[in-house]
């Protein structure tokens, strides 16, 4: 080989990359973290001054909401439905008088169970005893 063909072959292409794409690629980089950083940042100030009004108490309370309120204080309502479902399991009382169902506390009926068992469920189908 010639020496001037020898020195095409050593060198590098100069096709392999292109200076504008790369530095076009570069500022657009750099103008992105820019604007994200300036919206992080506008965020922040937005929300640590919320906060401070907040602590301020300048934030109104908010609003309940329009009547008729359908529950007033959610625990006190929760202990008054366990109280009562407490009563009706611990207690005798009448379910349907007309048709004499009646209602056992719930040791009695687990009592009478151990001892009798499980009523027979009814086979749908099948031959009737």
């Amino acid at each position: 080989m010639s020496s001037n063909e020898e020195d095409k072959h050593r060198g590098h292409e100069h096709s392999d990359w292109n200076l504008n794409w790369v530095l076009g690629g570069v500022i657009t980089l750099v103008i992105s973290v820019a604007v994200m950083l300036s919206a992080s940042w506008w965020i922040f100030r937005e929300f640590q001054g919320w906060a401070a009004n907040r602590r301020m108490g300048t934030v109104v309370v908010p609003l309940a909401p329009p009547e008729p309120r359908l529950q007033v204080s959610s625990t006190d309502d929760w202990t008054a439905m366990l109280e009562r479902e407490q009563a009706i399991l611990h207690s005798y009382g009448w379910v349907d008088r007309s048709r004499g169902i009646v209602r056992i506390p719930i040791e009695r009926e687990m009592e009478l169970v151990a001892k009798r068992g499980f009523p027979a469920a009814p086979v749908k189908g099948g031959p009737q005893k």
